[in-house]
């Protein structure tokens, strides 16, 4: 393996994100050498290690500390739960390494380190990277409307249908139409925000639309992002480009493997984001599936993030952290899960 450049993967199984087998497959076919990965869980990240080095046919090491595996290799990809994103971004920038790391940068309680971590990216001058797929589909849009791109757009729009109303609706959703925006631009633009709003600035309900106005060196580029929750696949998509618009569509030769499909999961496991006291999302999901949801596996799901957030904070508020707003947003978010645990609300 002398002379090839290699990674390392910050969560590279599948216990939630899902998404590191994919991105060792796929660097090792781009011609990176999957050196090393790290997971919390010493005996299942050596498991899963030397399952990649069967795959791949070299030895794969196994880390439990992400700087420890930065240190190792020539770039990191950080694939792990948002909410451990900035550990990998750190463990990169400590080890002065470029990294990729799955989208969202950070989790929004963390933003205020996140913006840390990025503007140290910017000051050592080391590549960081959000994946985000949306900047793939251009080519697609190319073969439709031929020339349209010629000349850099003045609008640009976006609608996505995401699983979760509120406030998390429109933060997911955010990196999707940026990064449209940075690749329609030129390479070398320096983008610089206008000015924003949203038509509903309470963040609450299953629809909201953001608009904004972006700078850079050859003009402007307005935004709109229309979001209306969509319980069900395969969700509504659609991008515009100066009143030239795309749809998604899942084509007649083509399935979409998903719980709906292939049954991995309960529906409850991504009906619990949506369904309210009323019992309405409820009714209307049965009425248009055959199927009842089921009670206690709502239940069951709430109180498994519940416990998954809750040891998120700890882990948080146990390192060395700000006296901030993200952070005293995050303790409020802590503080409201230990009073469903108490209160039973979960049940």
């Amino acid at each position: 393996m002398s002379g090839l450049l290699t990674v390392g993967i910050v969560g590279a199984g599948r216990t939630r994100v899902g998404l590191g087998p994919y991105f060792a497959r796929d660097c090792e076919r781009a011609g990176l050498v999957l050196a090393g990965i790290a997971g919390r869980d010493a005996a299942r990240t050596a498991a899963l290690a030397e399952r990649y080095a069967q795959q791949f046919g070299h030895p794969v090491a196994a880390h439990t500390d992400p700087l420890a595996l930065a240190r190792s290799v020539d770039a990191l990809v950080v694939a792990t739960p948002a909410e451990h994103h900035a550990d990998g971004l750190a463990a990169a920038l400590a080890a002065g390494i470029p990294c990729l790391c799955e989208k969202p940068l950070v989790a929004t309680h963390q933003f205020a380190r996140g913006r840390e971590l990025a503007l140290g990216f910017a000051a050592r001058r080391l590549l960081l990277v959000e994946n985000c797929q949306w900047p793939f589909v251009l080519p697609a849009f190319d073969l439709l409307f031929p020339g349209a791109r010629a000349a850099p757009p003045r609008r640009l729009a976006m609608g996505l249908s995401p699983s979760q109303p509120g406030r998390e609706m429109v933060l997911d959703s955010l990196s999707h139409v940026l990064s449209l925006a940075q690749a329609v631009l030129p390479t070398d633009a320096r983008l610089r925000l206008l000015d924003c709003a949203l038509e509903d600035p309470r963040w609450a309900g299953d629809r909201n639309v953001l608009g904004a106005r972006l700078a850079w060196t050859g003009g402007e580029l307005a935004l709109a992002l229309q979001l209306q929750v969509c319980p069900a696949q395969p969700r509504p998509a659609w991008l515009s480009i100066d009143g030239r618009r795309m749809d998604r569509r899942i084509g007649a030769d083509y399935a979409l493997i998903d719980w709906d499909t292939v049954g991995f999961a309960w529906p409850e496991r991504d009906l619990w984001w949506i369904l309210t006291d009323s019992g309405a999302e409820a009714a209307r999901y049965a009425e248009r599936t055959g199927r009842t949801v089921s009670a206690a596996a709502i239940a069951l799901y709430r109180l498994r993030w519940d416990l998954d957030d809750v040891a998120c904070f700890v882990a948080d508020f146990r390192a060395p952290h700000l006296d901030s707003k993200d952070t005293k947003v995050a303790f409020a978010g802590y503080r409201d899960a230990l009073e469903r645990f108490t209160a039973g609300s979960w049940r």
